[in-house]
């Protein structure tokens, strides 16, 4: 089934356990500082029961509507449609999340994997998920990132306590009981339920540590502690000081600490199979790493288009410097459009199970790219704009009748742009180039050594080697199963 929007906020006040700045939040959905987060995710639901969009975010399955997110990818055009119903929603200003469907496409890999080789039955955990999931259609999201503690010690040998990684610490006939904390995880004060993942690769001393489970964020036991805003405002004001975030945010980042919590084995998609928790942190990383390519679509066109209006409205649109630089942000969005279109295109296919991931090199290079490139890009964009972003006058000033005249008058620019326009753009740019966005760009979904690391790990340096050892002489070429059939170099020819 397909809820609409105010049964999923009306959901949202089920009794959680939530703290705001220092503030229990006996009831989020009426938190002025949680509307826009509420809002955002409430639009996904909009989408999915208007006929405009409904074709392409749910599907039909038994004579019910379901979420097309909650399927398991098998094919380049299943990505390919993920793809674009994250793009799609972000475009329109809804807050699907992707952490939770990402989580959930990386279980049901490893998973299958699991029971192939070591005759678990995880697999019937996670299909049992996925009709609940259809079924009751709640806002979830994927909670990975641990606290760590001591960031050179492994999860098992850690000293203050044993409890930085999320870790089960008793098995039950019925379920499992963890501790832990998991931290900085999107989207979840506005969600009903959640995904724990590893963030990393265990050995066999951290088993307990190697865990995949769901569970209801009001679940006894949650407490969600929630980062603070960077901005107060709402309303209008939010509108008009932040068009970006203050439209569309809220608070949504957390720490969410697991005090002894119960899960139910059919909630458990690993528990100990230390050998698989590299696969799951890989597999997830992938999928969300595609997010995450998704939500840079929808904010490299922001980039661009607000250097080129601000570059209009300055006067200089015309000049071959301004240009050079608008040129790049347009490649630069390009270019990763294109990068994460290709890695649904031409997917890893995992033939032994039946089962479709992003290719793991192209998703890695899109995700890089953008990255990288924030800084350039803010730098262009502020640039551009000129030394006024820092300073550009807010919603109260424009507003106060003593200080608008005076505002409207030397705040003005090119001929034919009312100083409003000229105020509202330049607020765009000091959302989009500051106030966390270049940390946040850079570290969602994995870090610059994260990609590195995975662009190694995929690239085929067998191949590589052997194609040098050819064209250099080097014998032990002929031995990889793609050149051992090219002749000799150089090809002996009759002359």
């Amino acid at each position: 089934m397909i809820r609409t929007p105010q049964q999923y906020i009306e959901s949202l006040n089920d009794g959680r356990v939530i703290y705001l700045m220092g503030e229990k939040i006996p009831d989020i959905t009426k938190h002025p500082l949680m509307k826009g987060a509420i809002q955002r995710r409430a639009m996904g639901y909009v989408l999915a029961n208007d006929p405009q969009y409904r074709d392409l975010i749910t599907m039909e399955e038994d004579g019910e509507r379901v979420m097309f997110l909650w399927n398991q990818p098998k094919t380049a055009e299943d990505l390919i449609r993920r793809r674009d119903v994250y793009i799609t929603a972000l475009r329109v200003g809804a807050g699907i999340s992707g952490m939770g469907p990402d989580a959930l496409a990386a279980a049901g890999v490893v998973a299958t994997r699991m029971d192939r080789e070591l005759g678990t039955h995880y697999m019937d955990a996670v299909e049992d998920y996925r009709q609940h999931l259809k079924k009751a259609d709640p806002a979830i999201t994927g909670a990975i990132t641990d606290v760590k503690g001591n960031r050179g010690l492994r999860p098992s040998a850690q000293e203050q306590h044993q409890d930085f990684y999320v870790r089960v610490v008793d098995r039950q006939k019925d379920g499992i009981v963890v501790r832990g904390a998991k931290t900085h995880i999107s989207a979840t004060p506005d969600a009903n339920e959640l995904i724990i993942s590893p963030c990393r690769a265990h050995r066999e001393e951290d088993k307990d540590y190697a865990l995949v489970f769901a569970t209801p964020i009001n679940a006894k036991g949650i407490t969600l502690i929630t980062t603070p805003p960077h901005f107060t405002e709402t309303g209008e004001e939010a509108q008009w000081n932040w068009p970006l975030t203050g439209r569309s945010a809220g608070i949504s980042e957390c720490m969410i600490v697991f005090d002894d919590v119960f899960v139910p084995w059919n909630r458990v998609f690993m528990c100990g199979e230390w050998q698989f928790s590299r696969d799951i942190a890989w597999t997830f990383g992938v999928f969300h790493r595609l997010f995450g390519t998704t939500h840079k679509v929808i904010s490299l066109e922001q980039t661009a288009g607000a250097a080129a209006l601000m570059a209009e409205y300055n006067g200089l649109d015309k000049y071959p410097h301004i240009q050079e630089k608008l040129a790049w942000l347009a490649m630069h969005c390009q270019i990763n459009d294109t990068m994460a279109k290709a890695a649904c295109e031409h997917p890893d296919m995992y033939e032994d199970i039946g089962l479709a991931a992003p290719n793991l090199m192209y998703t890695n290079i899109a995700k890089f790219m953008f990255a990288n490139g924030q800084h350039e890009a803010s730098k262009l964009l502020a640039d551009i704009t000129g030394g006024v972003t820092t300073t550009v006058f807010g919603y109260k000033d424009w507003m106060n009748p003593e200080e608008k005249p005076f505002i409207d008058k030397y705040l003005a620019a090119k001929g034919g742009v009312p100083t409003e326009h000229r105020l509202r753009a330049i607020r765009l740019v000091k959302d989009l180039t500051g106030d966390s966005h270049d940390a946040t760009v850079i570290h969602a979904e994995g870090s610059l050594a994260a990609q590195r690391m995975a662009l190694y790990a995929s690239a085929d340096w067998p191949r590589y080697k052997a194609i040098a050892k050819r064209i250099a002489g080097i014998p032990g070429w002929k031995e990889h199963p793609e050149l051992k059939d090219l002749p000799e170099w150089p090809p002996e020819v009759d002359i």
